[in-house]
């Protein structure tokens, strides 16, 4: 299975069309075992760097050493369910976060954000310019062994500064108010955001990572165009350029809707759109459609989490039209890669193998 993702990832047409799913949408055991053994391959990810500080998770890999601040971590119960508190200790200041973990795949959901008011920008900045950034290659080299031929491990690296102060450090509401009010602050904290970006590039590039995954959550309702192009635009091109000489392939996870983004897409060098919302799920736009204006790029879309709703048939009908109106002439995956309703990945599984294949 790994031959037949490796060669999508890398431009090429496989025999099939190769049939996805995150590792955390997989749960361990019978079910899953069959679904590998008839042909689902595994799209692992771990940083290749451990992420700035504050990292979107709290797992090995993520989290970095920050000289001079204090992390701790608590718990509270609401409700009869755990409520995670994290809070930053720093010279100039203290920050905090809240979020509860979605129980059927581990989703973090940010409830209150680190940056409430304009002086936590400050004590943002400190934490990002006093991250100590290390690199993971050893876990890397480990996760690839242990997944071997059922999938591929991608080098996944941390957001832009737009995307991780507008998902992560602030929320859209508090974020976008400041940038376009009060913006000095803000742009402080993304020029020290760029600056660390490009001193973990470095280390990236030494990577064994063959694939480099940036889960940037795109959306053109809360990144429109001219911000698209001013604030992301420029680091994708950075980023492609340096993996393409390092001999990588490098791929952004856009999940949102890209119709108003998508002449600034297809300018841009990224190798493909990883996780495309099709128009089921608001994508705005088909796989084919995305194939005609996005020339030369691989386009990887996710199986909309919408199709739950109907019977079997209909799914299979759906999958079948698809696969007849996309053709084998350029390559692409589909893949679960968004959350799915607890379980269903049990029934819609073997539908997506039923339509693109199982051999081995």
């Amino acid at each position: 299975m790994r031959d037949r993702m490796m060669a999508v990832y890398c431009h090429q047409t496989p025999d099939q069309v190769p049939v996805a799913a995150y590792n955390r949408y997989l749960p361990r055991g019978y079910d899953e075992r069959l679904m590998r053994n008839t042909g689902v391959g595994i799209i692992d990810y771990l940083p290749i760097v451990t992420f700035l500080a504050p990292p979107c998770h709290i797992r090995p890999g993520y989290v970095s050493e920050v000289k001079g601040a204090d992390l701790e971590i608590r718990f509270v119960w609401e409700n009869g369910e755990p409520i995670e508190i994290r809070t930053y200790r720093t010279p100039v200041g203290t920050v905090s976060q809240e979020l509860r973990t979605d129980p059927s795949y581990g989703s973090d959901w940010i409830r209150k954000y680190y940056i409430e008011r304009t002086e936590d920008y400050q004590i943002i900045q400190y934490l990002i310019e006093n991250t100590i950034l290390r690199r993971n290659e050893n876990a890397l080299k480990k996760r690839k062994s242990e997944l071997g031929e059922d999938g591929v491990v991608l080098g996944r690296i941390d957001r832009t500064p737009y995307q991780k102060l507008l998902i992560e450090l602030a929320g859209p509401e508090r974020f976008l108010t400041d940038l376009y009010t009060n913006p000095e602050p803000v742009i402080s904290v993304m020029e020290a955001m760029n600056d660390r970006i490009d001193e973990a590039f470095e280390l990236i590039l030494e990577s064994e990572a063959e694939v480099i995954w940036q889960a940037e959550n795109i959306t053109s309702d809360l990144t429109p165009p001219d911000t698209f192009r001013k604030y992301c635009l420029p680091i994708y091109e950075r980023s492609a350029f340096q993996a393409h000489q390092a001999g990588k392939t490098y791929y952004v996870h856009m999940d949102g809707r890209l119709r108003p983004l998508k002449d600034l897409i297809a300018q841009s060098h990224i190798d493909g759109v990883e996780s495309f919302s099709l128009p089921e799920l608001g994508g705005g736009f088909t796989l084919p459609e995305a194939q005609a204006v996005w020339p030369g790029k691989v386009i990887l879309p996710n199986f909309p989490s919408t199709l739950c709703l109907q019977e079997d048939e209909a799914i299979q009908k759906y999958l079948e039209n698809l696969k007849t109106e996309t053709g084998e002439e350029y390559p692409w995956m589909i893949q679960i890669s968004e959350d799915l309703p607890p379980n269903d990945w049990k029934r819609v599984i073997p539908i997506l193998l039923k339509v693109f294949g199982s051999t081995e």
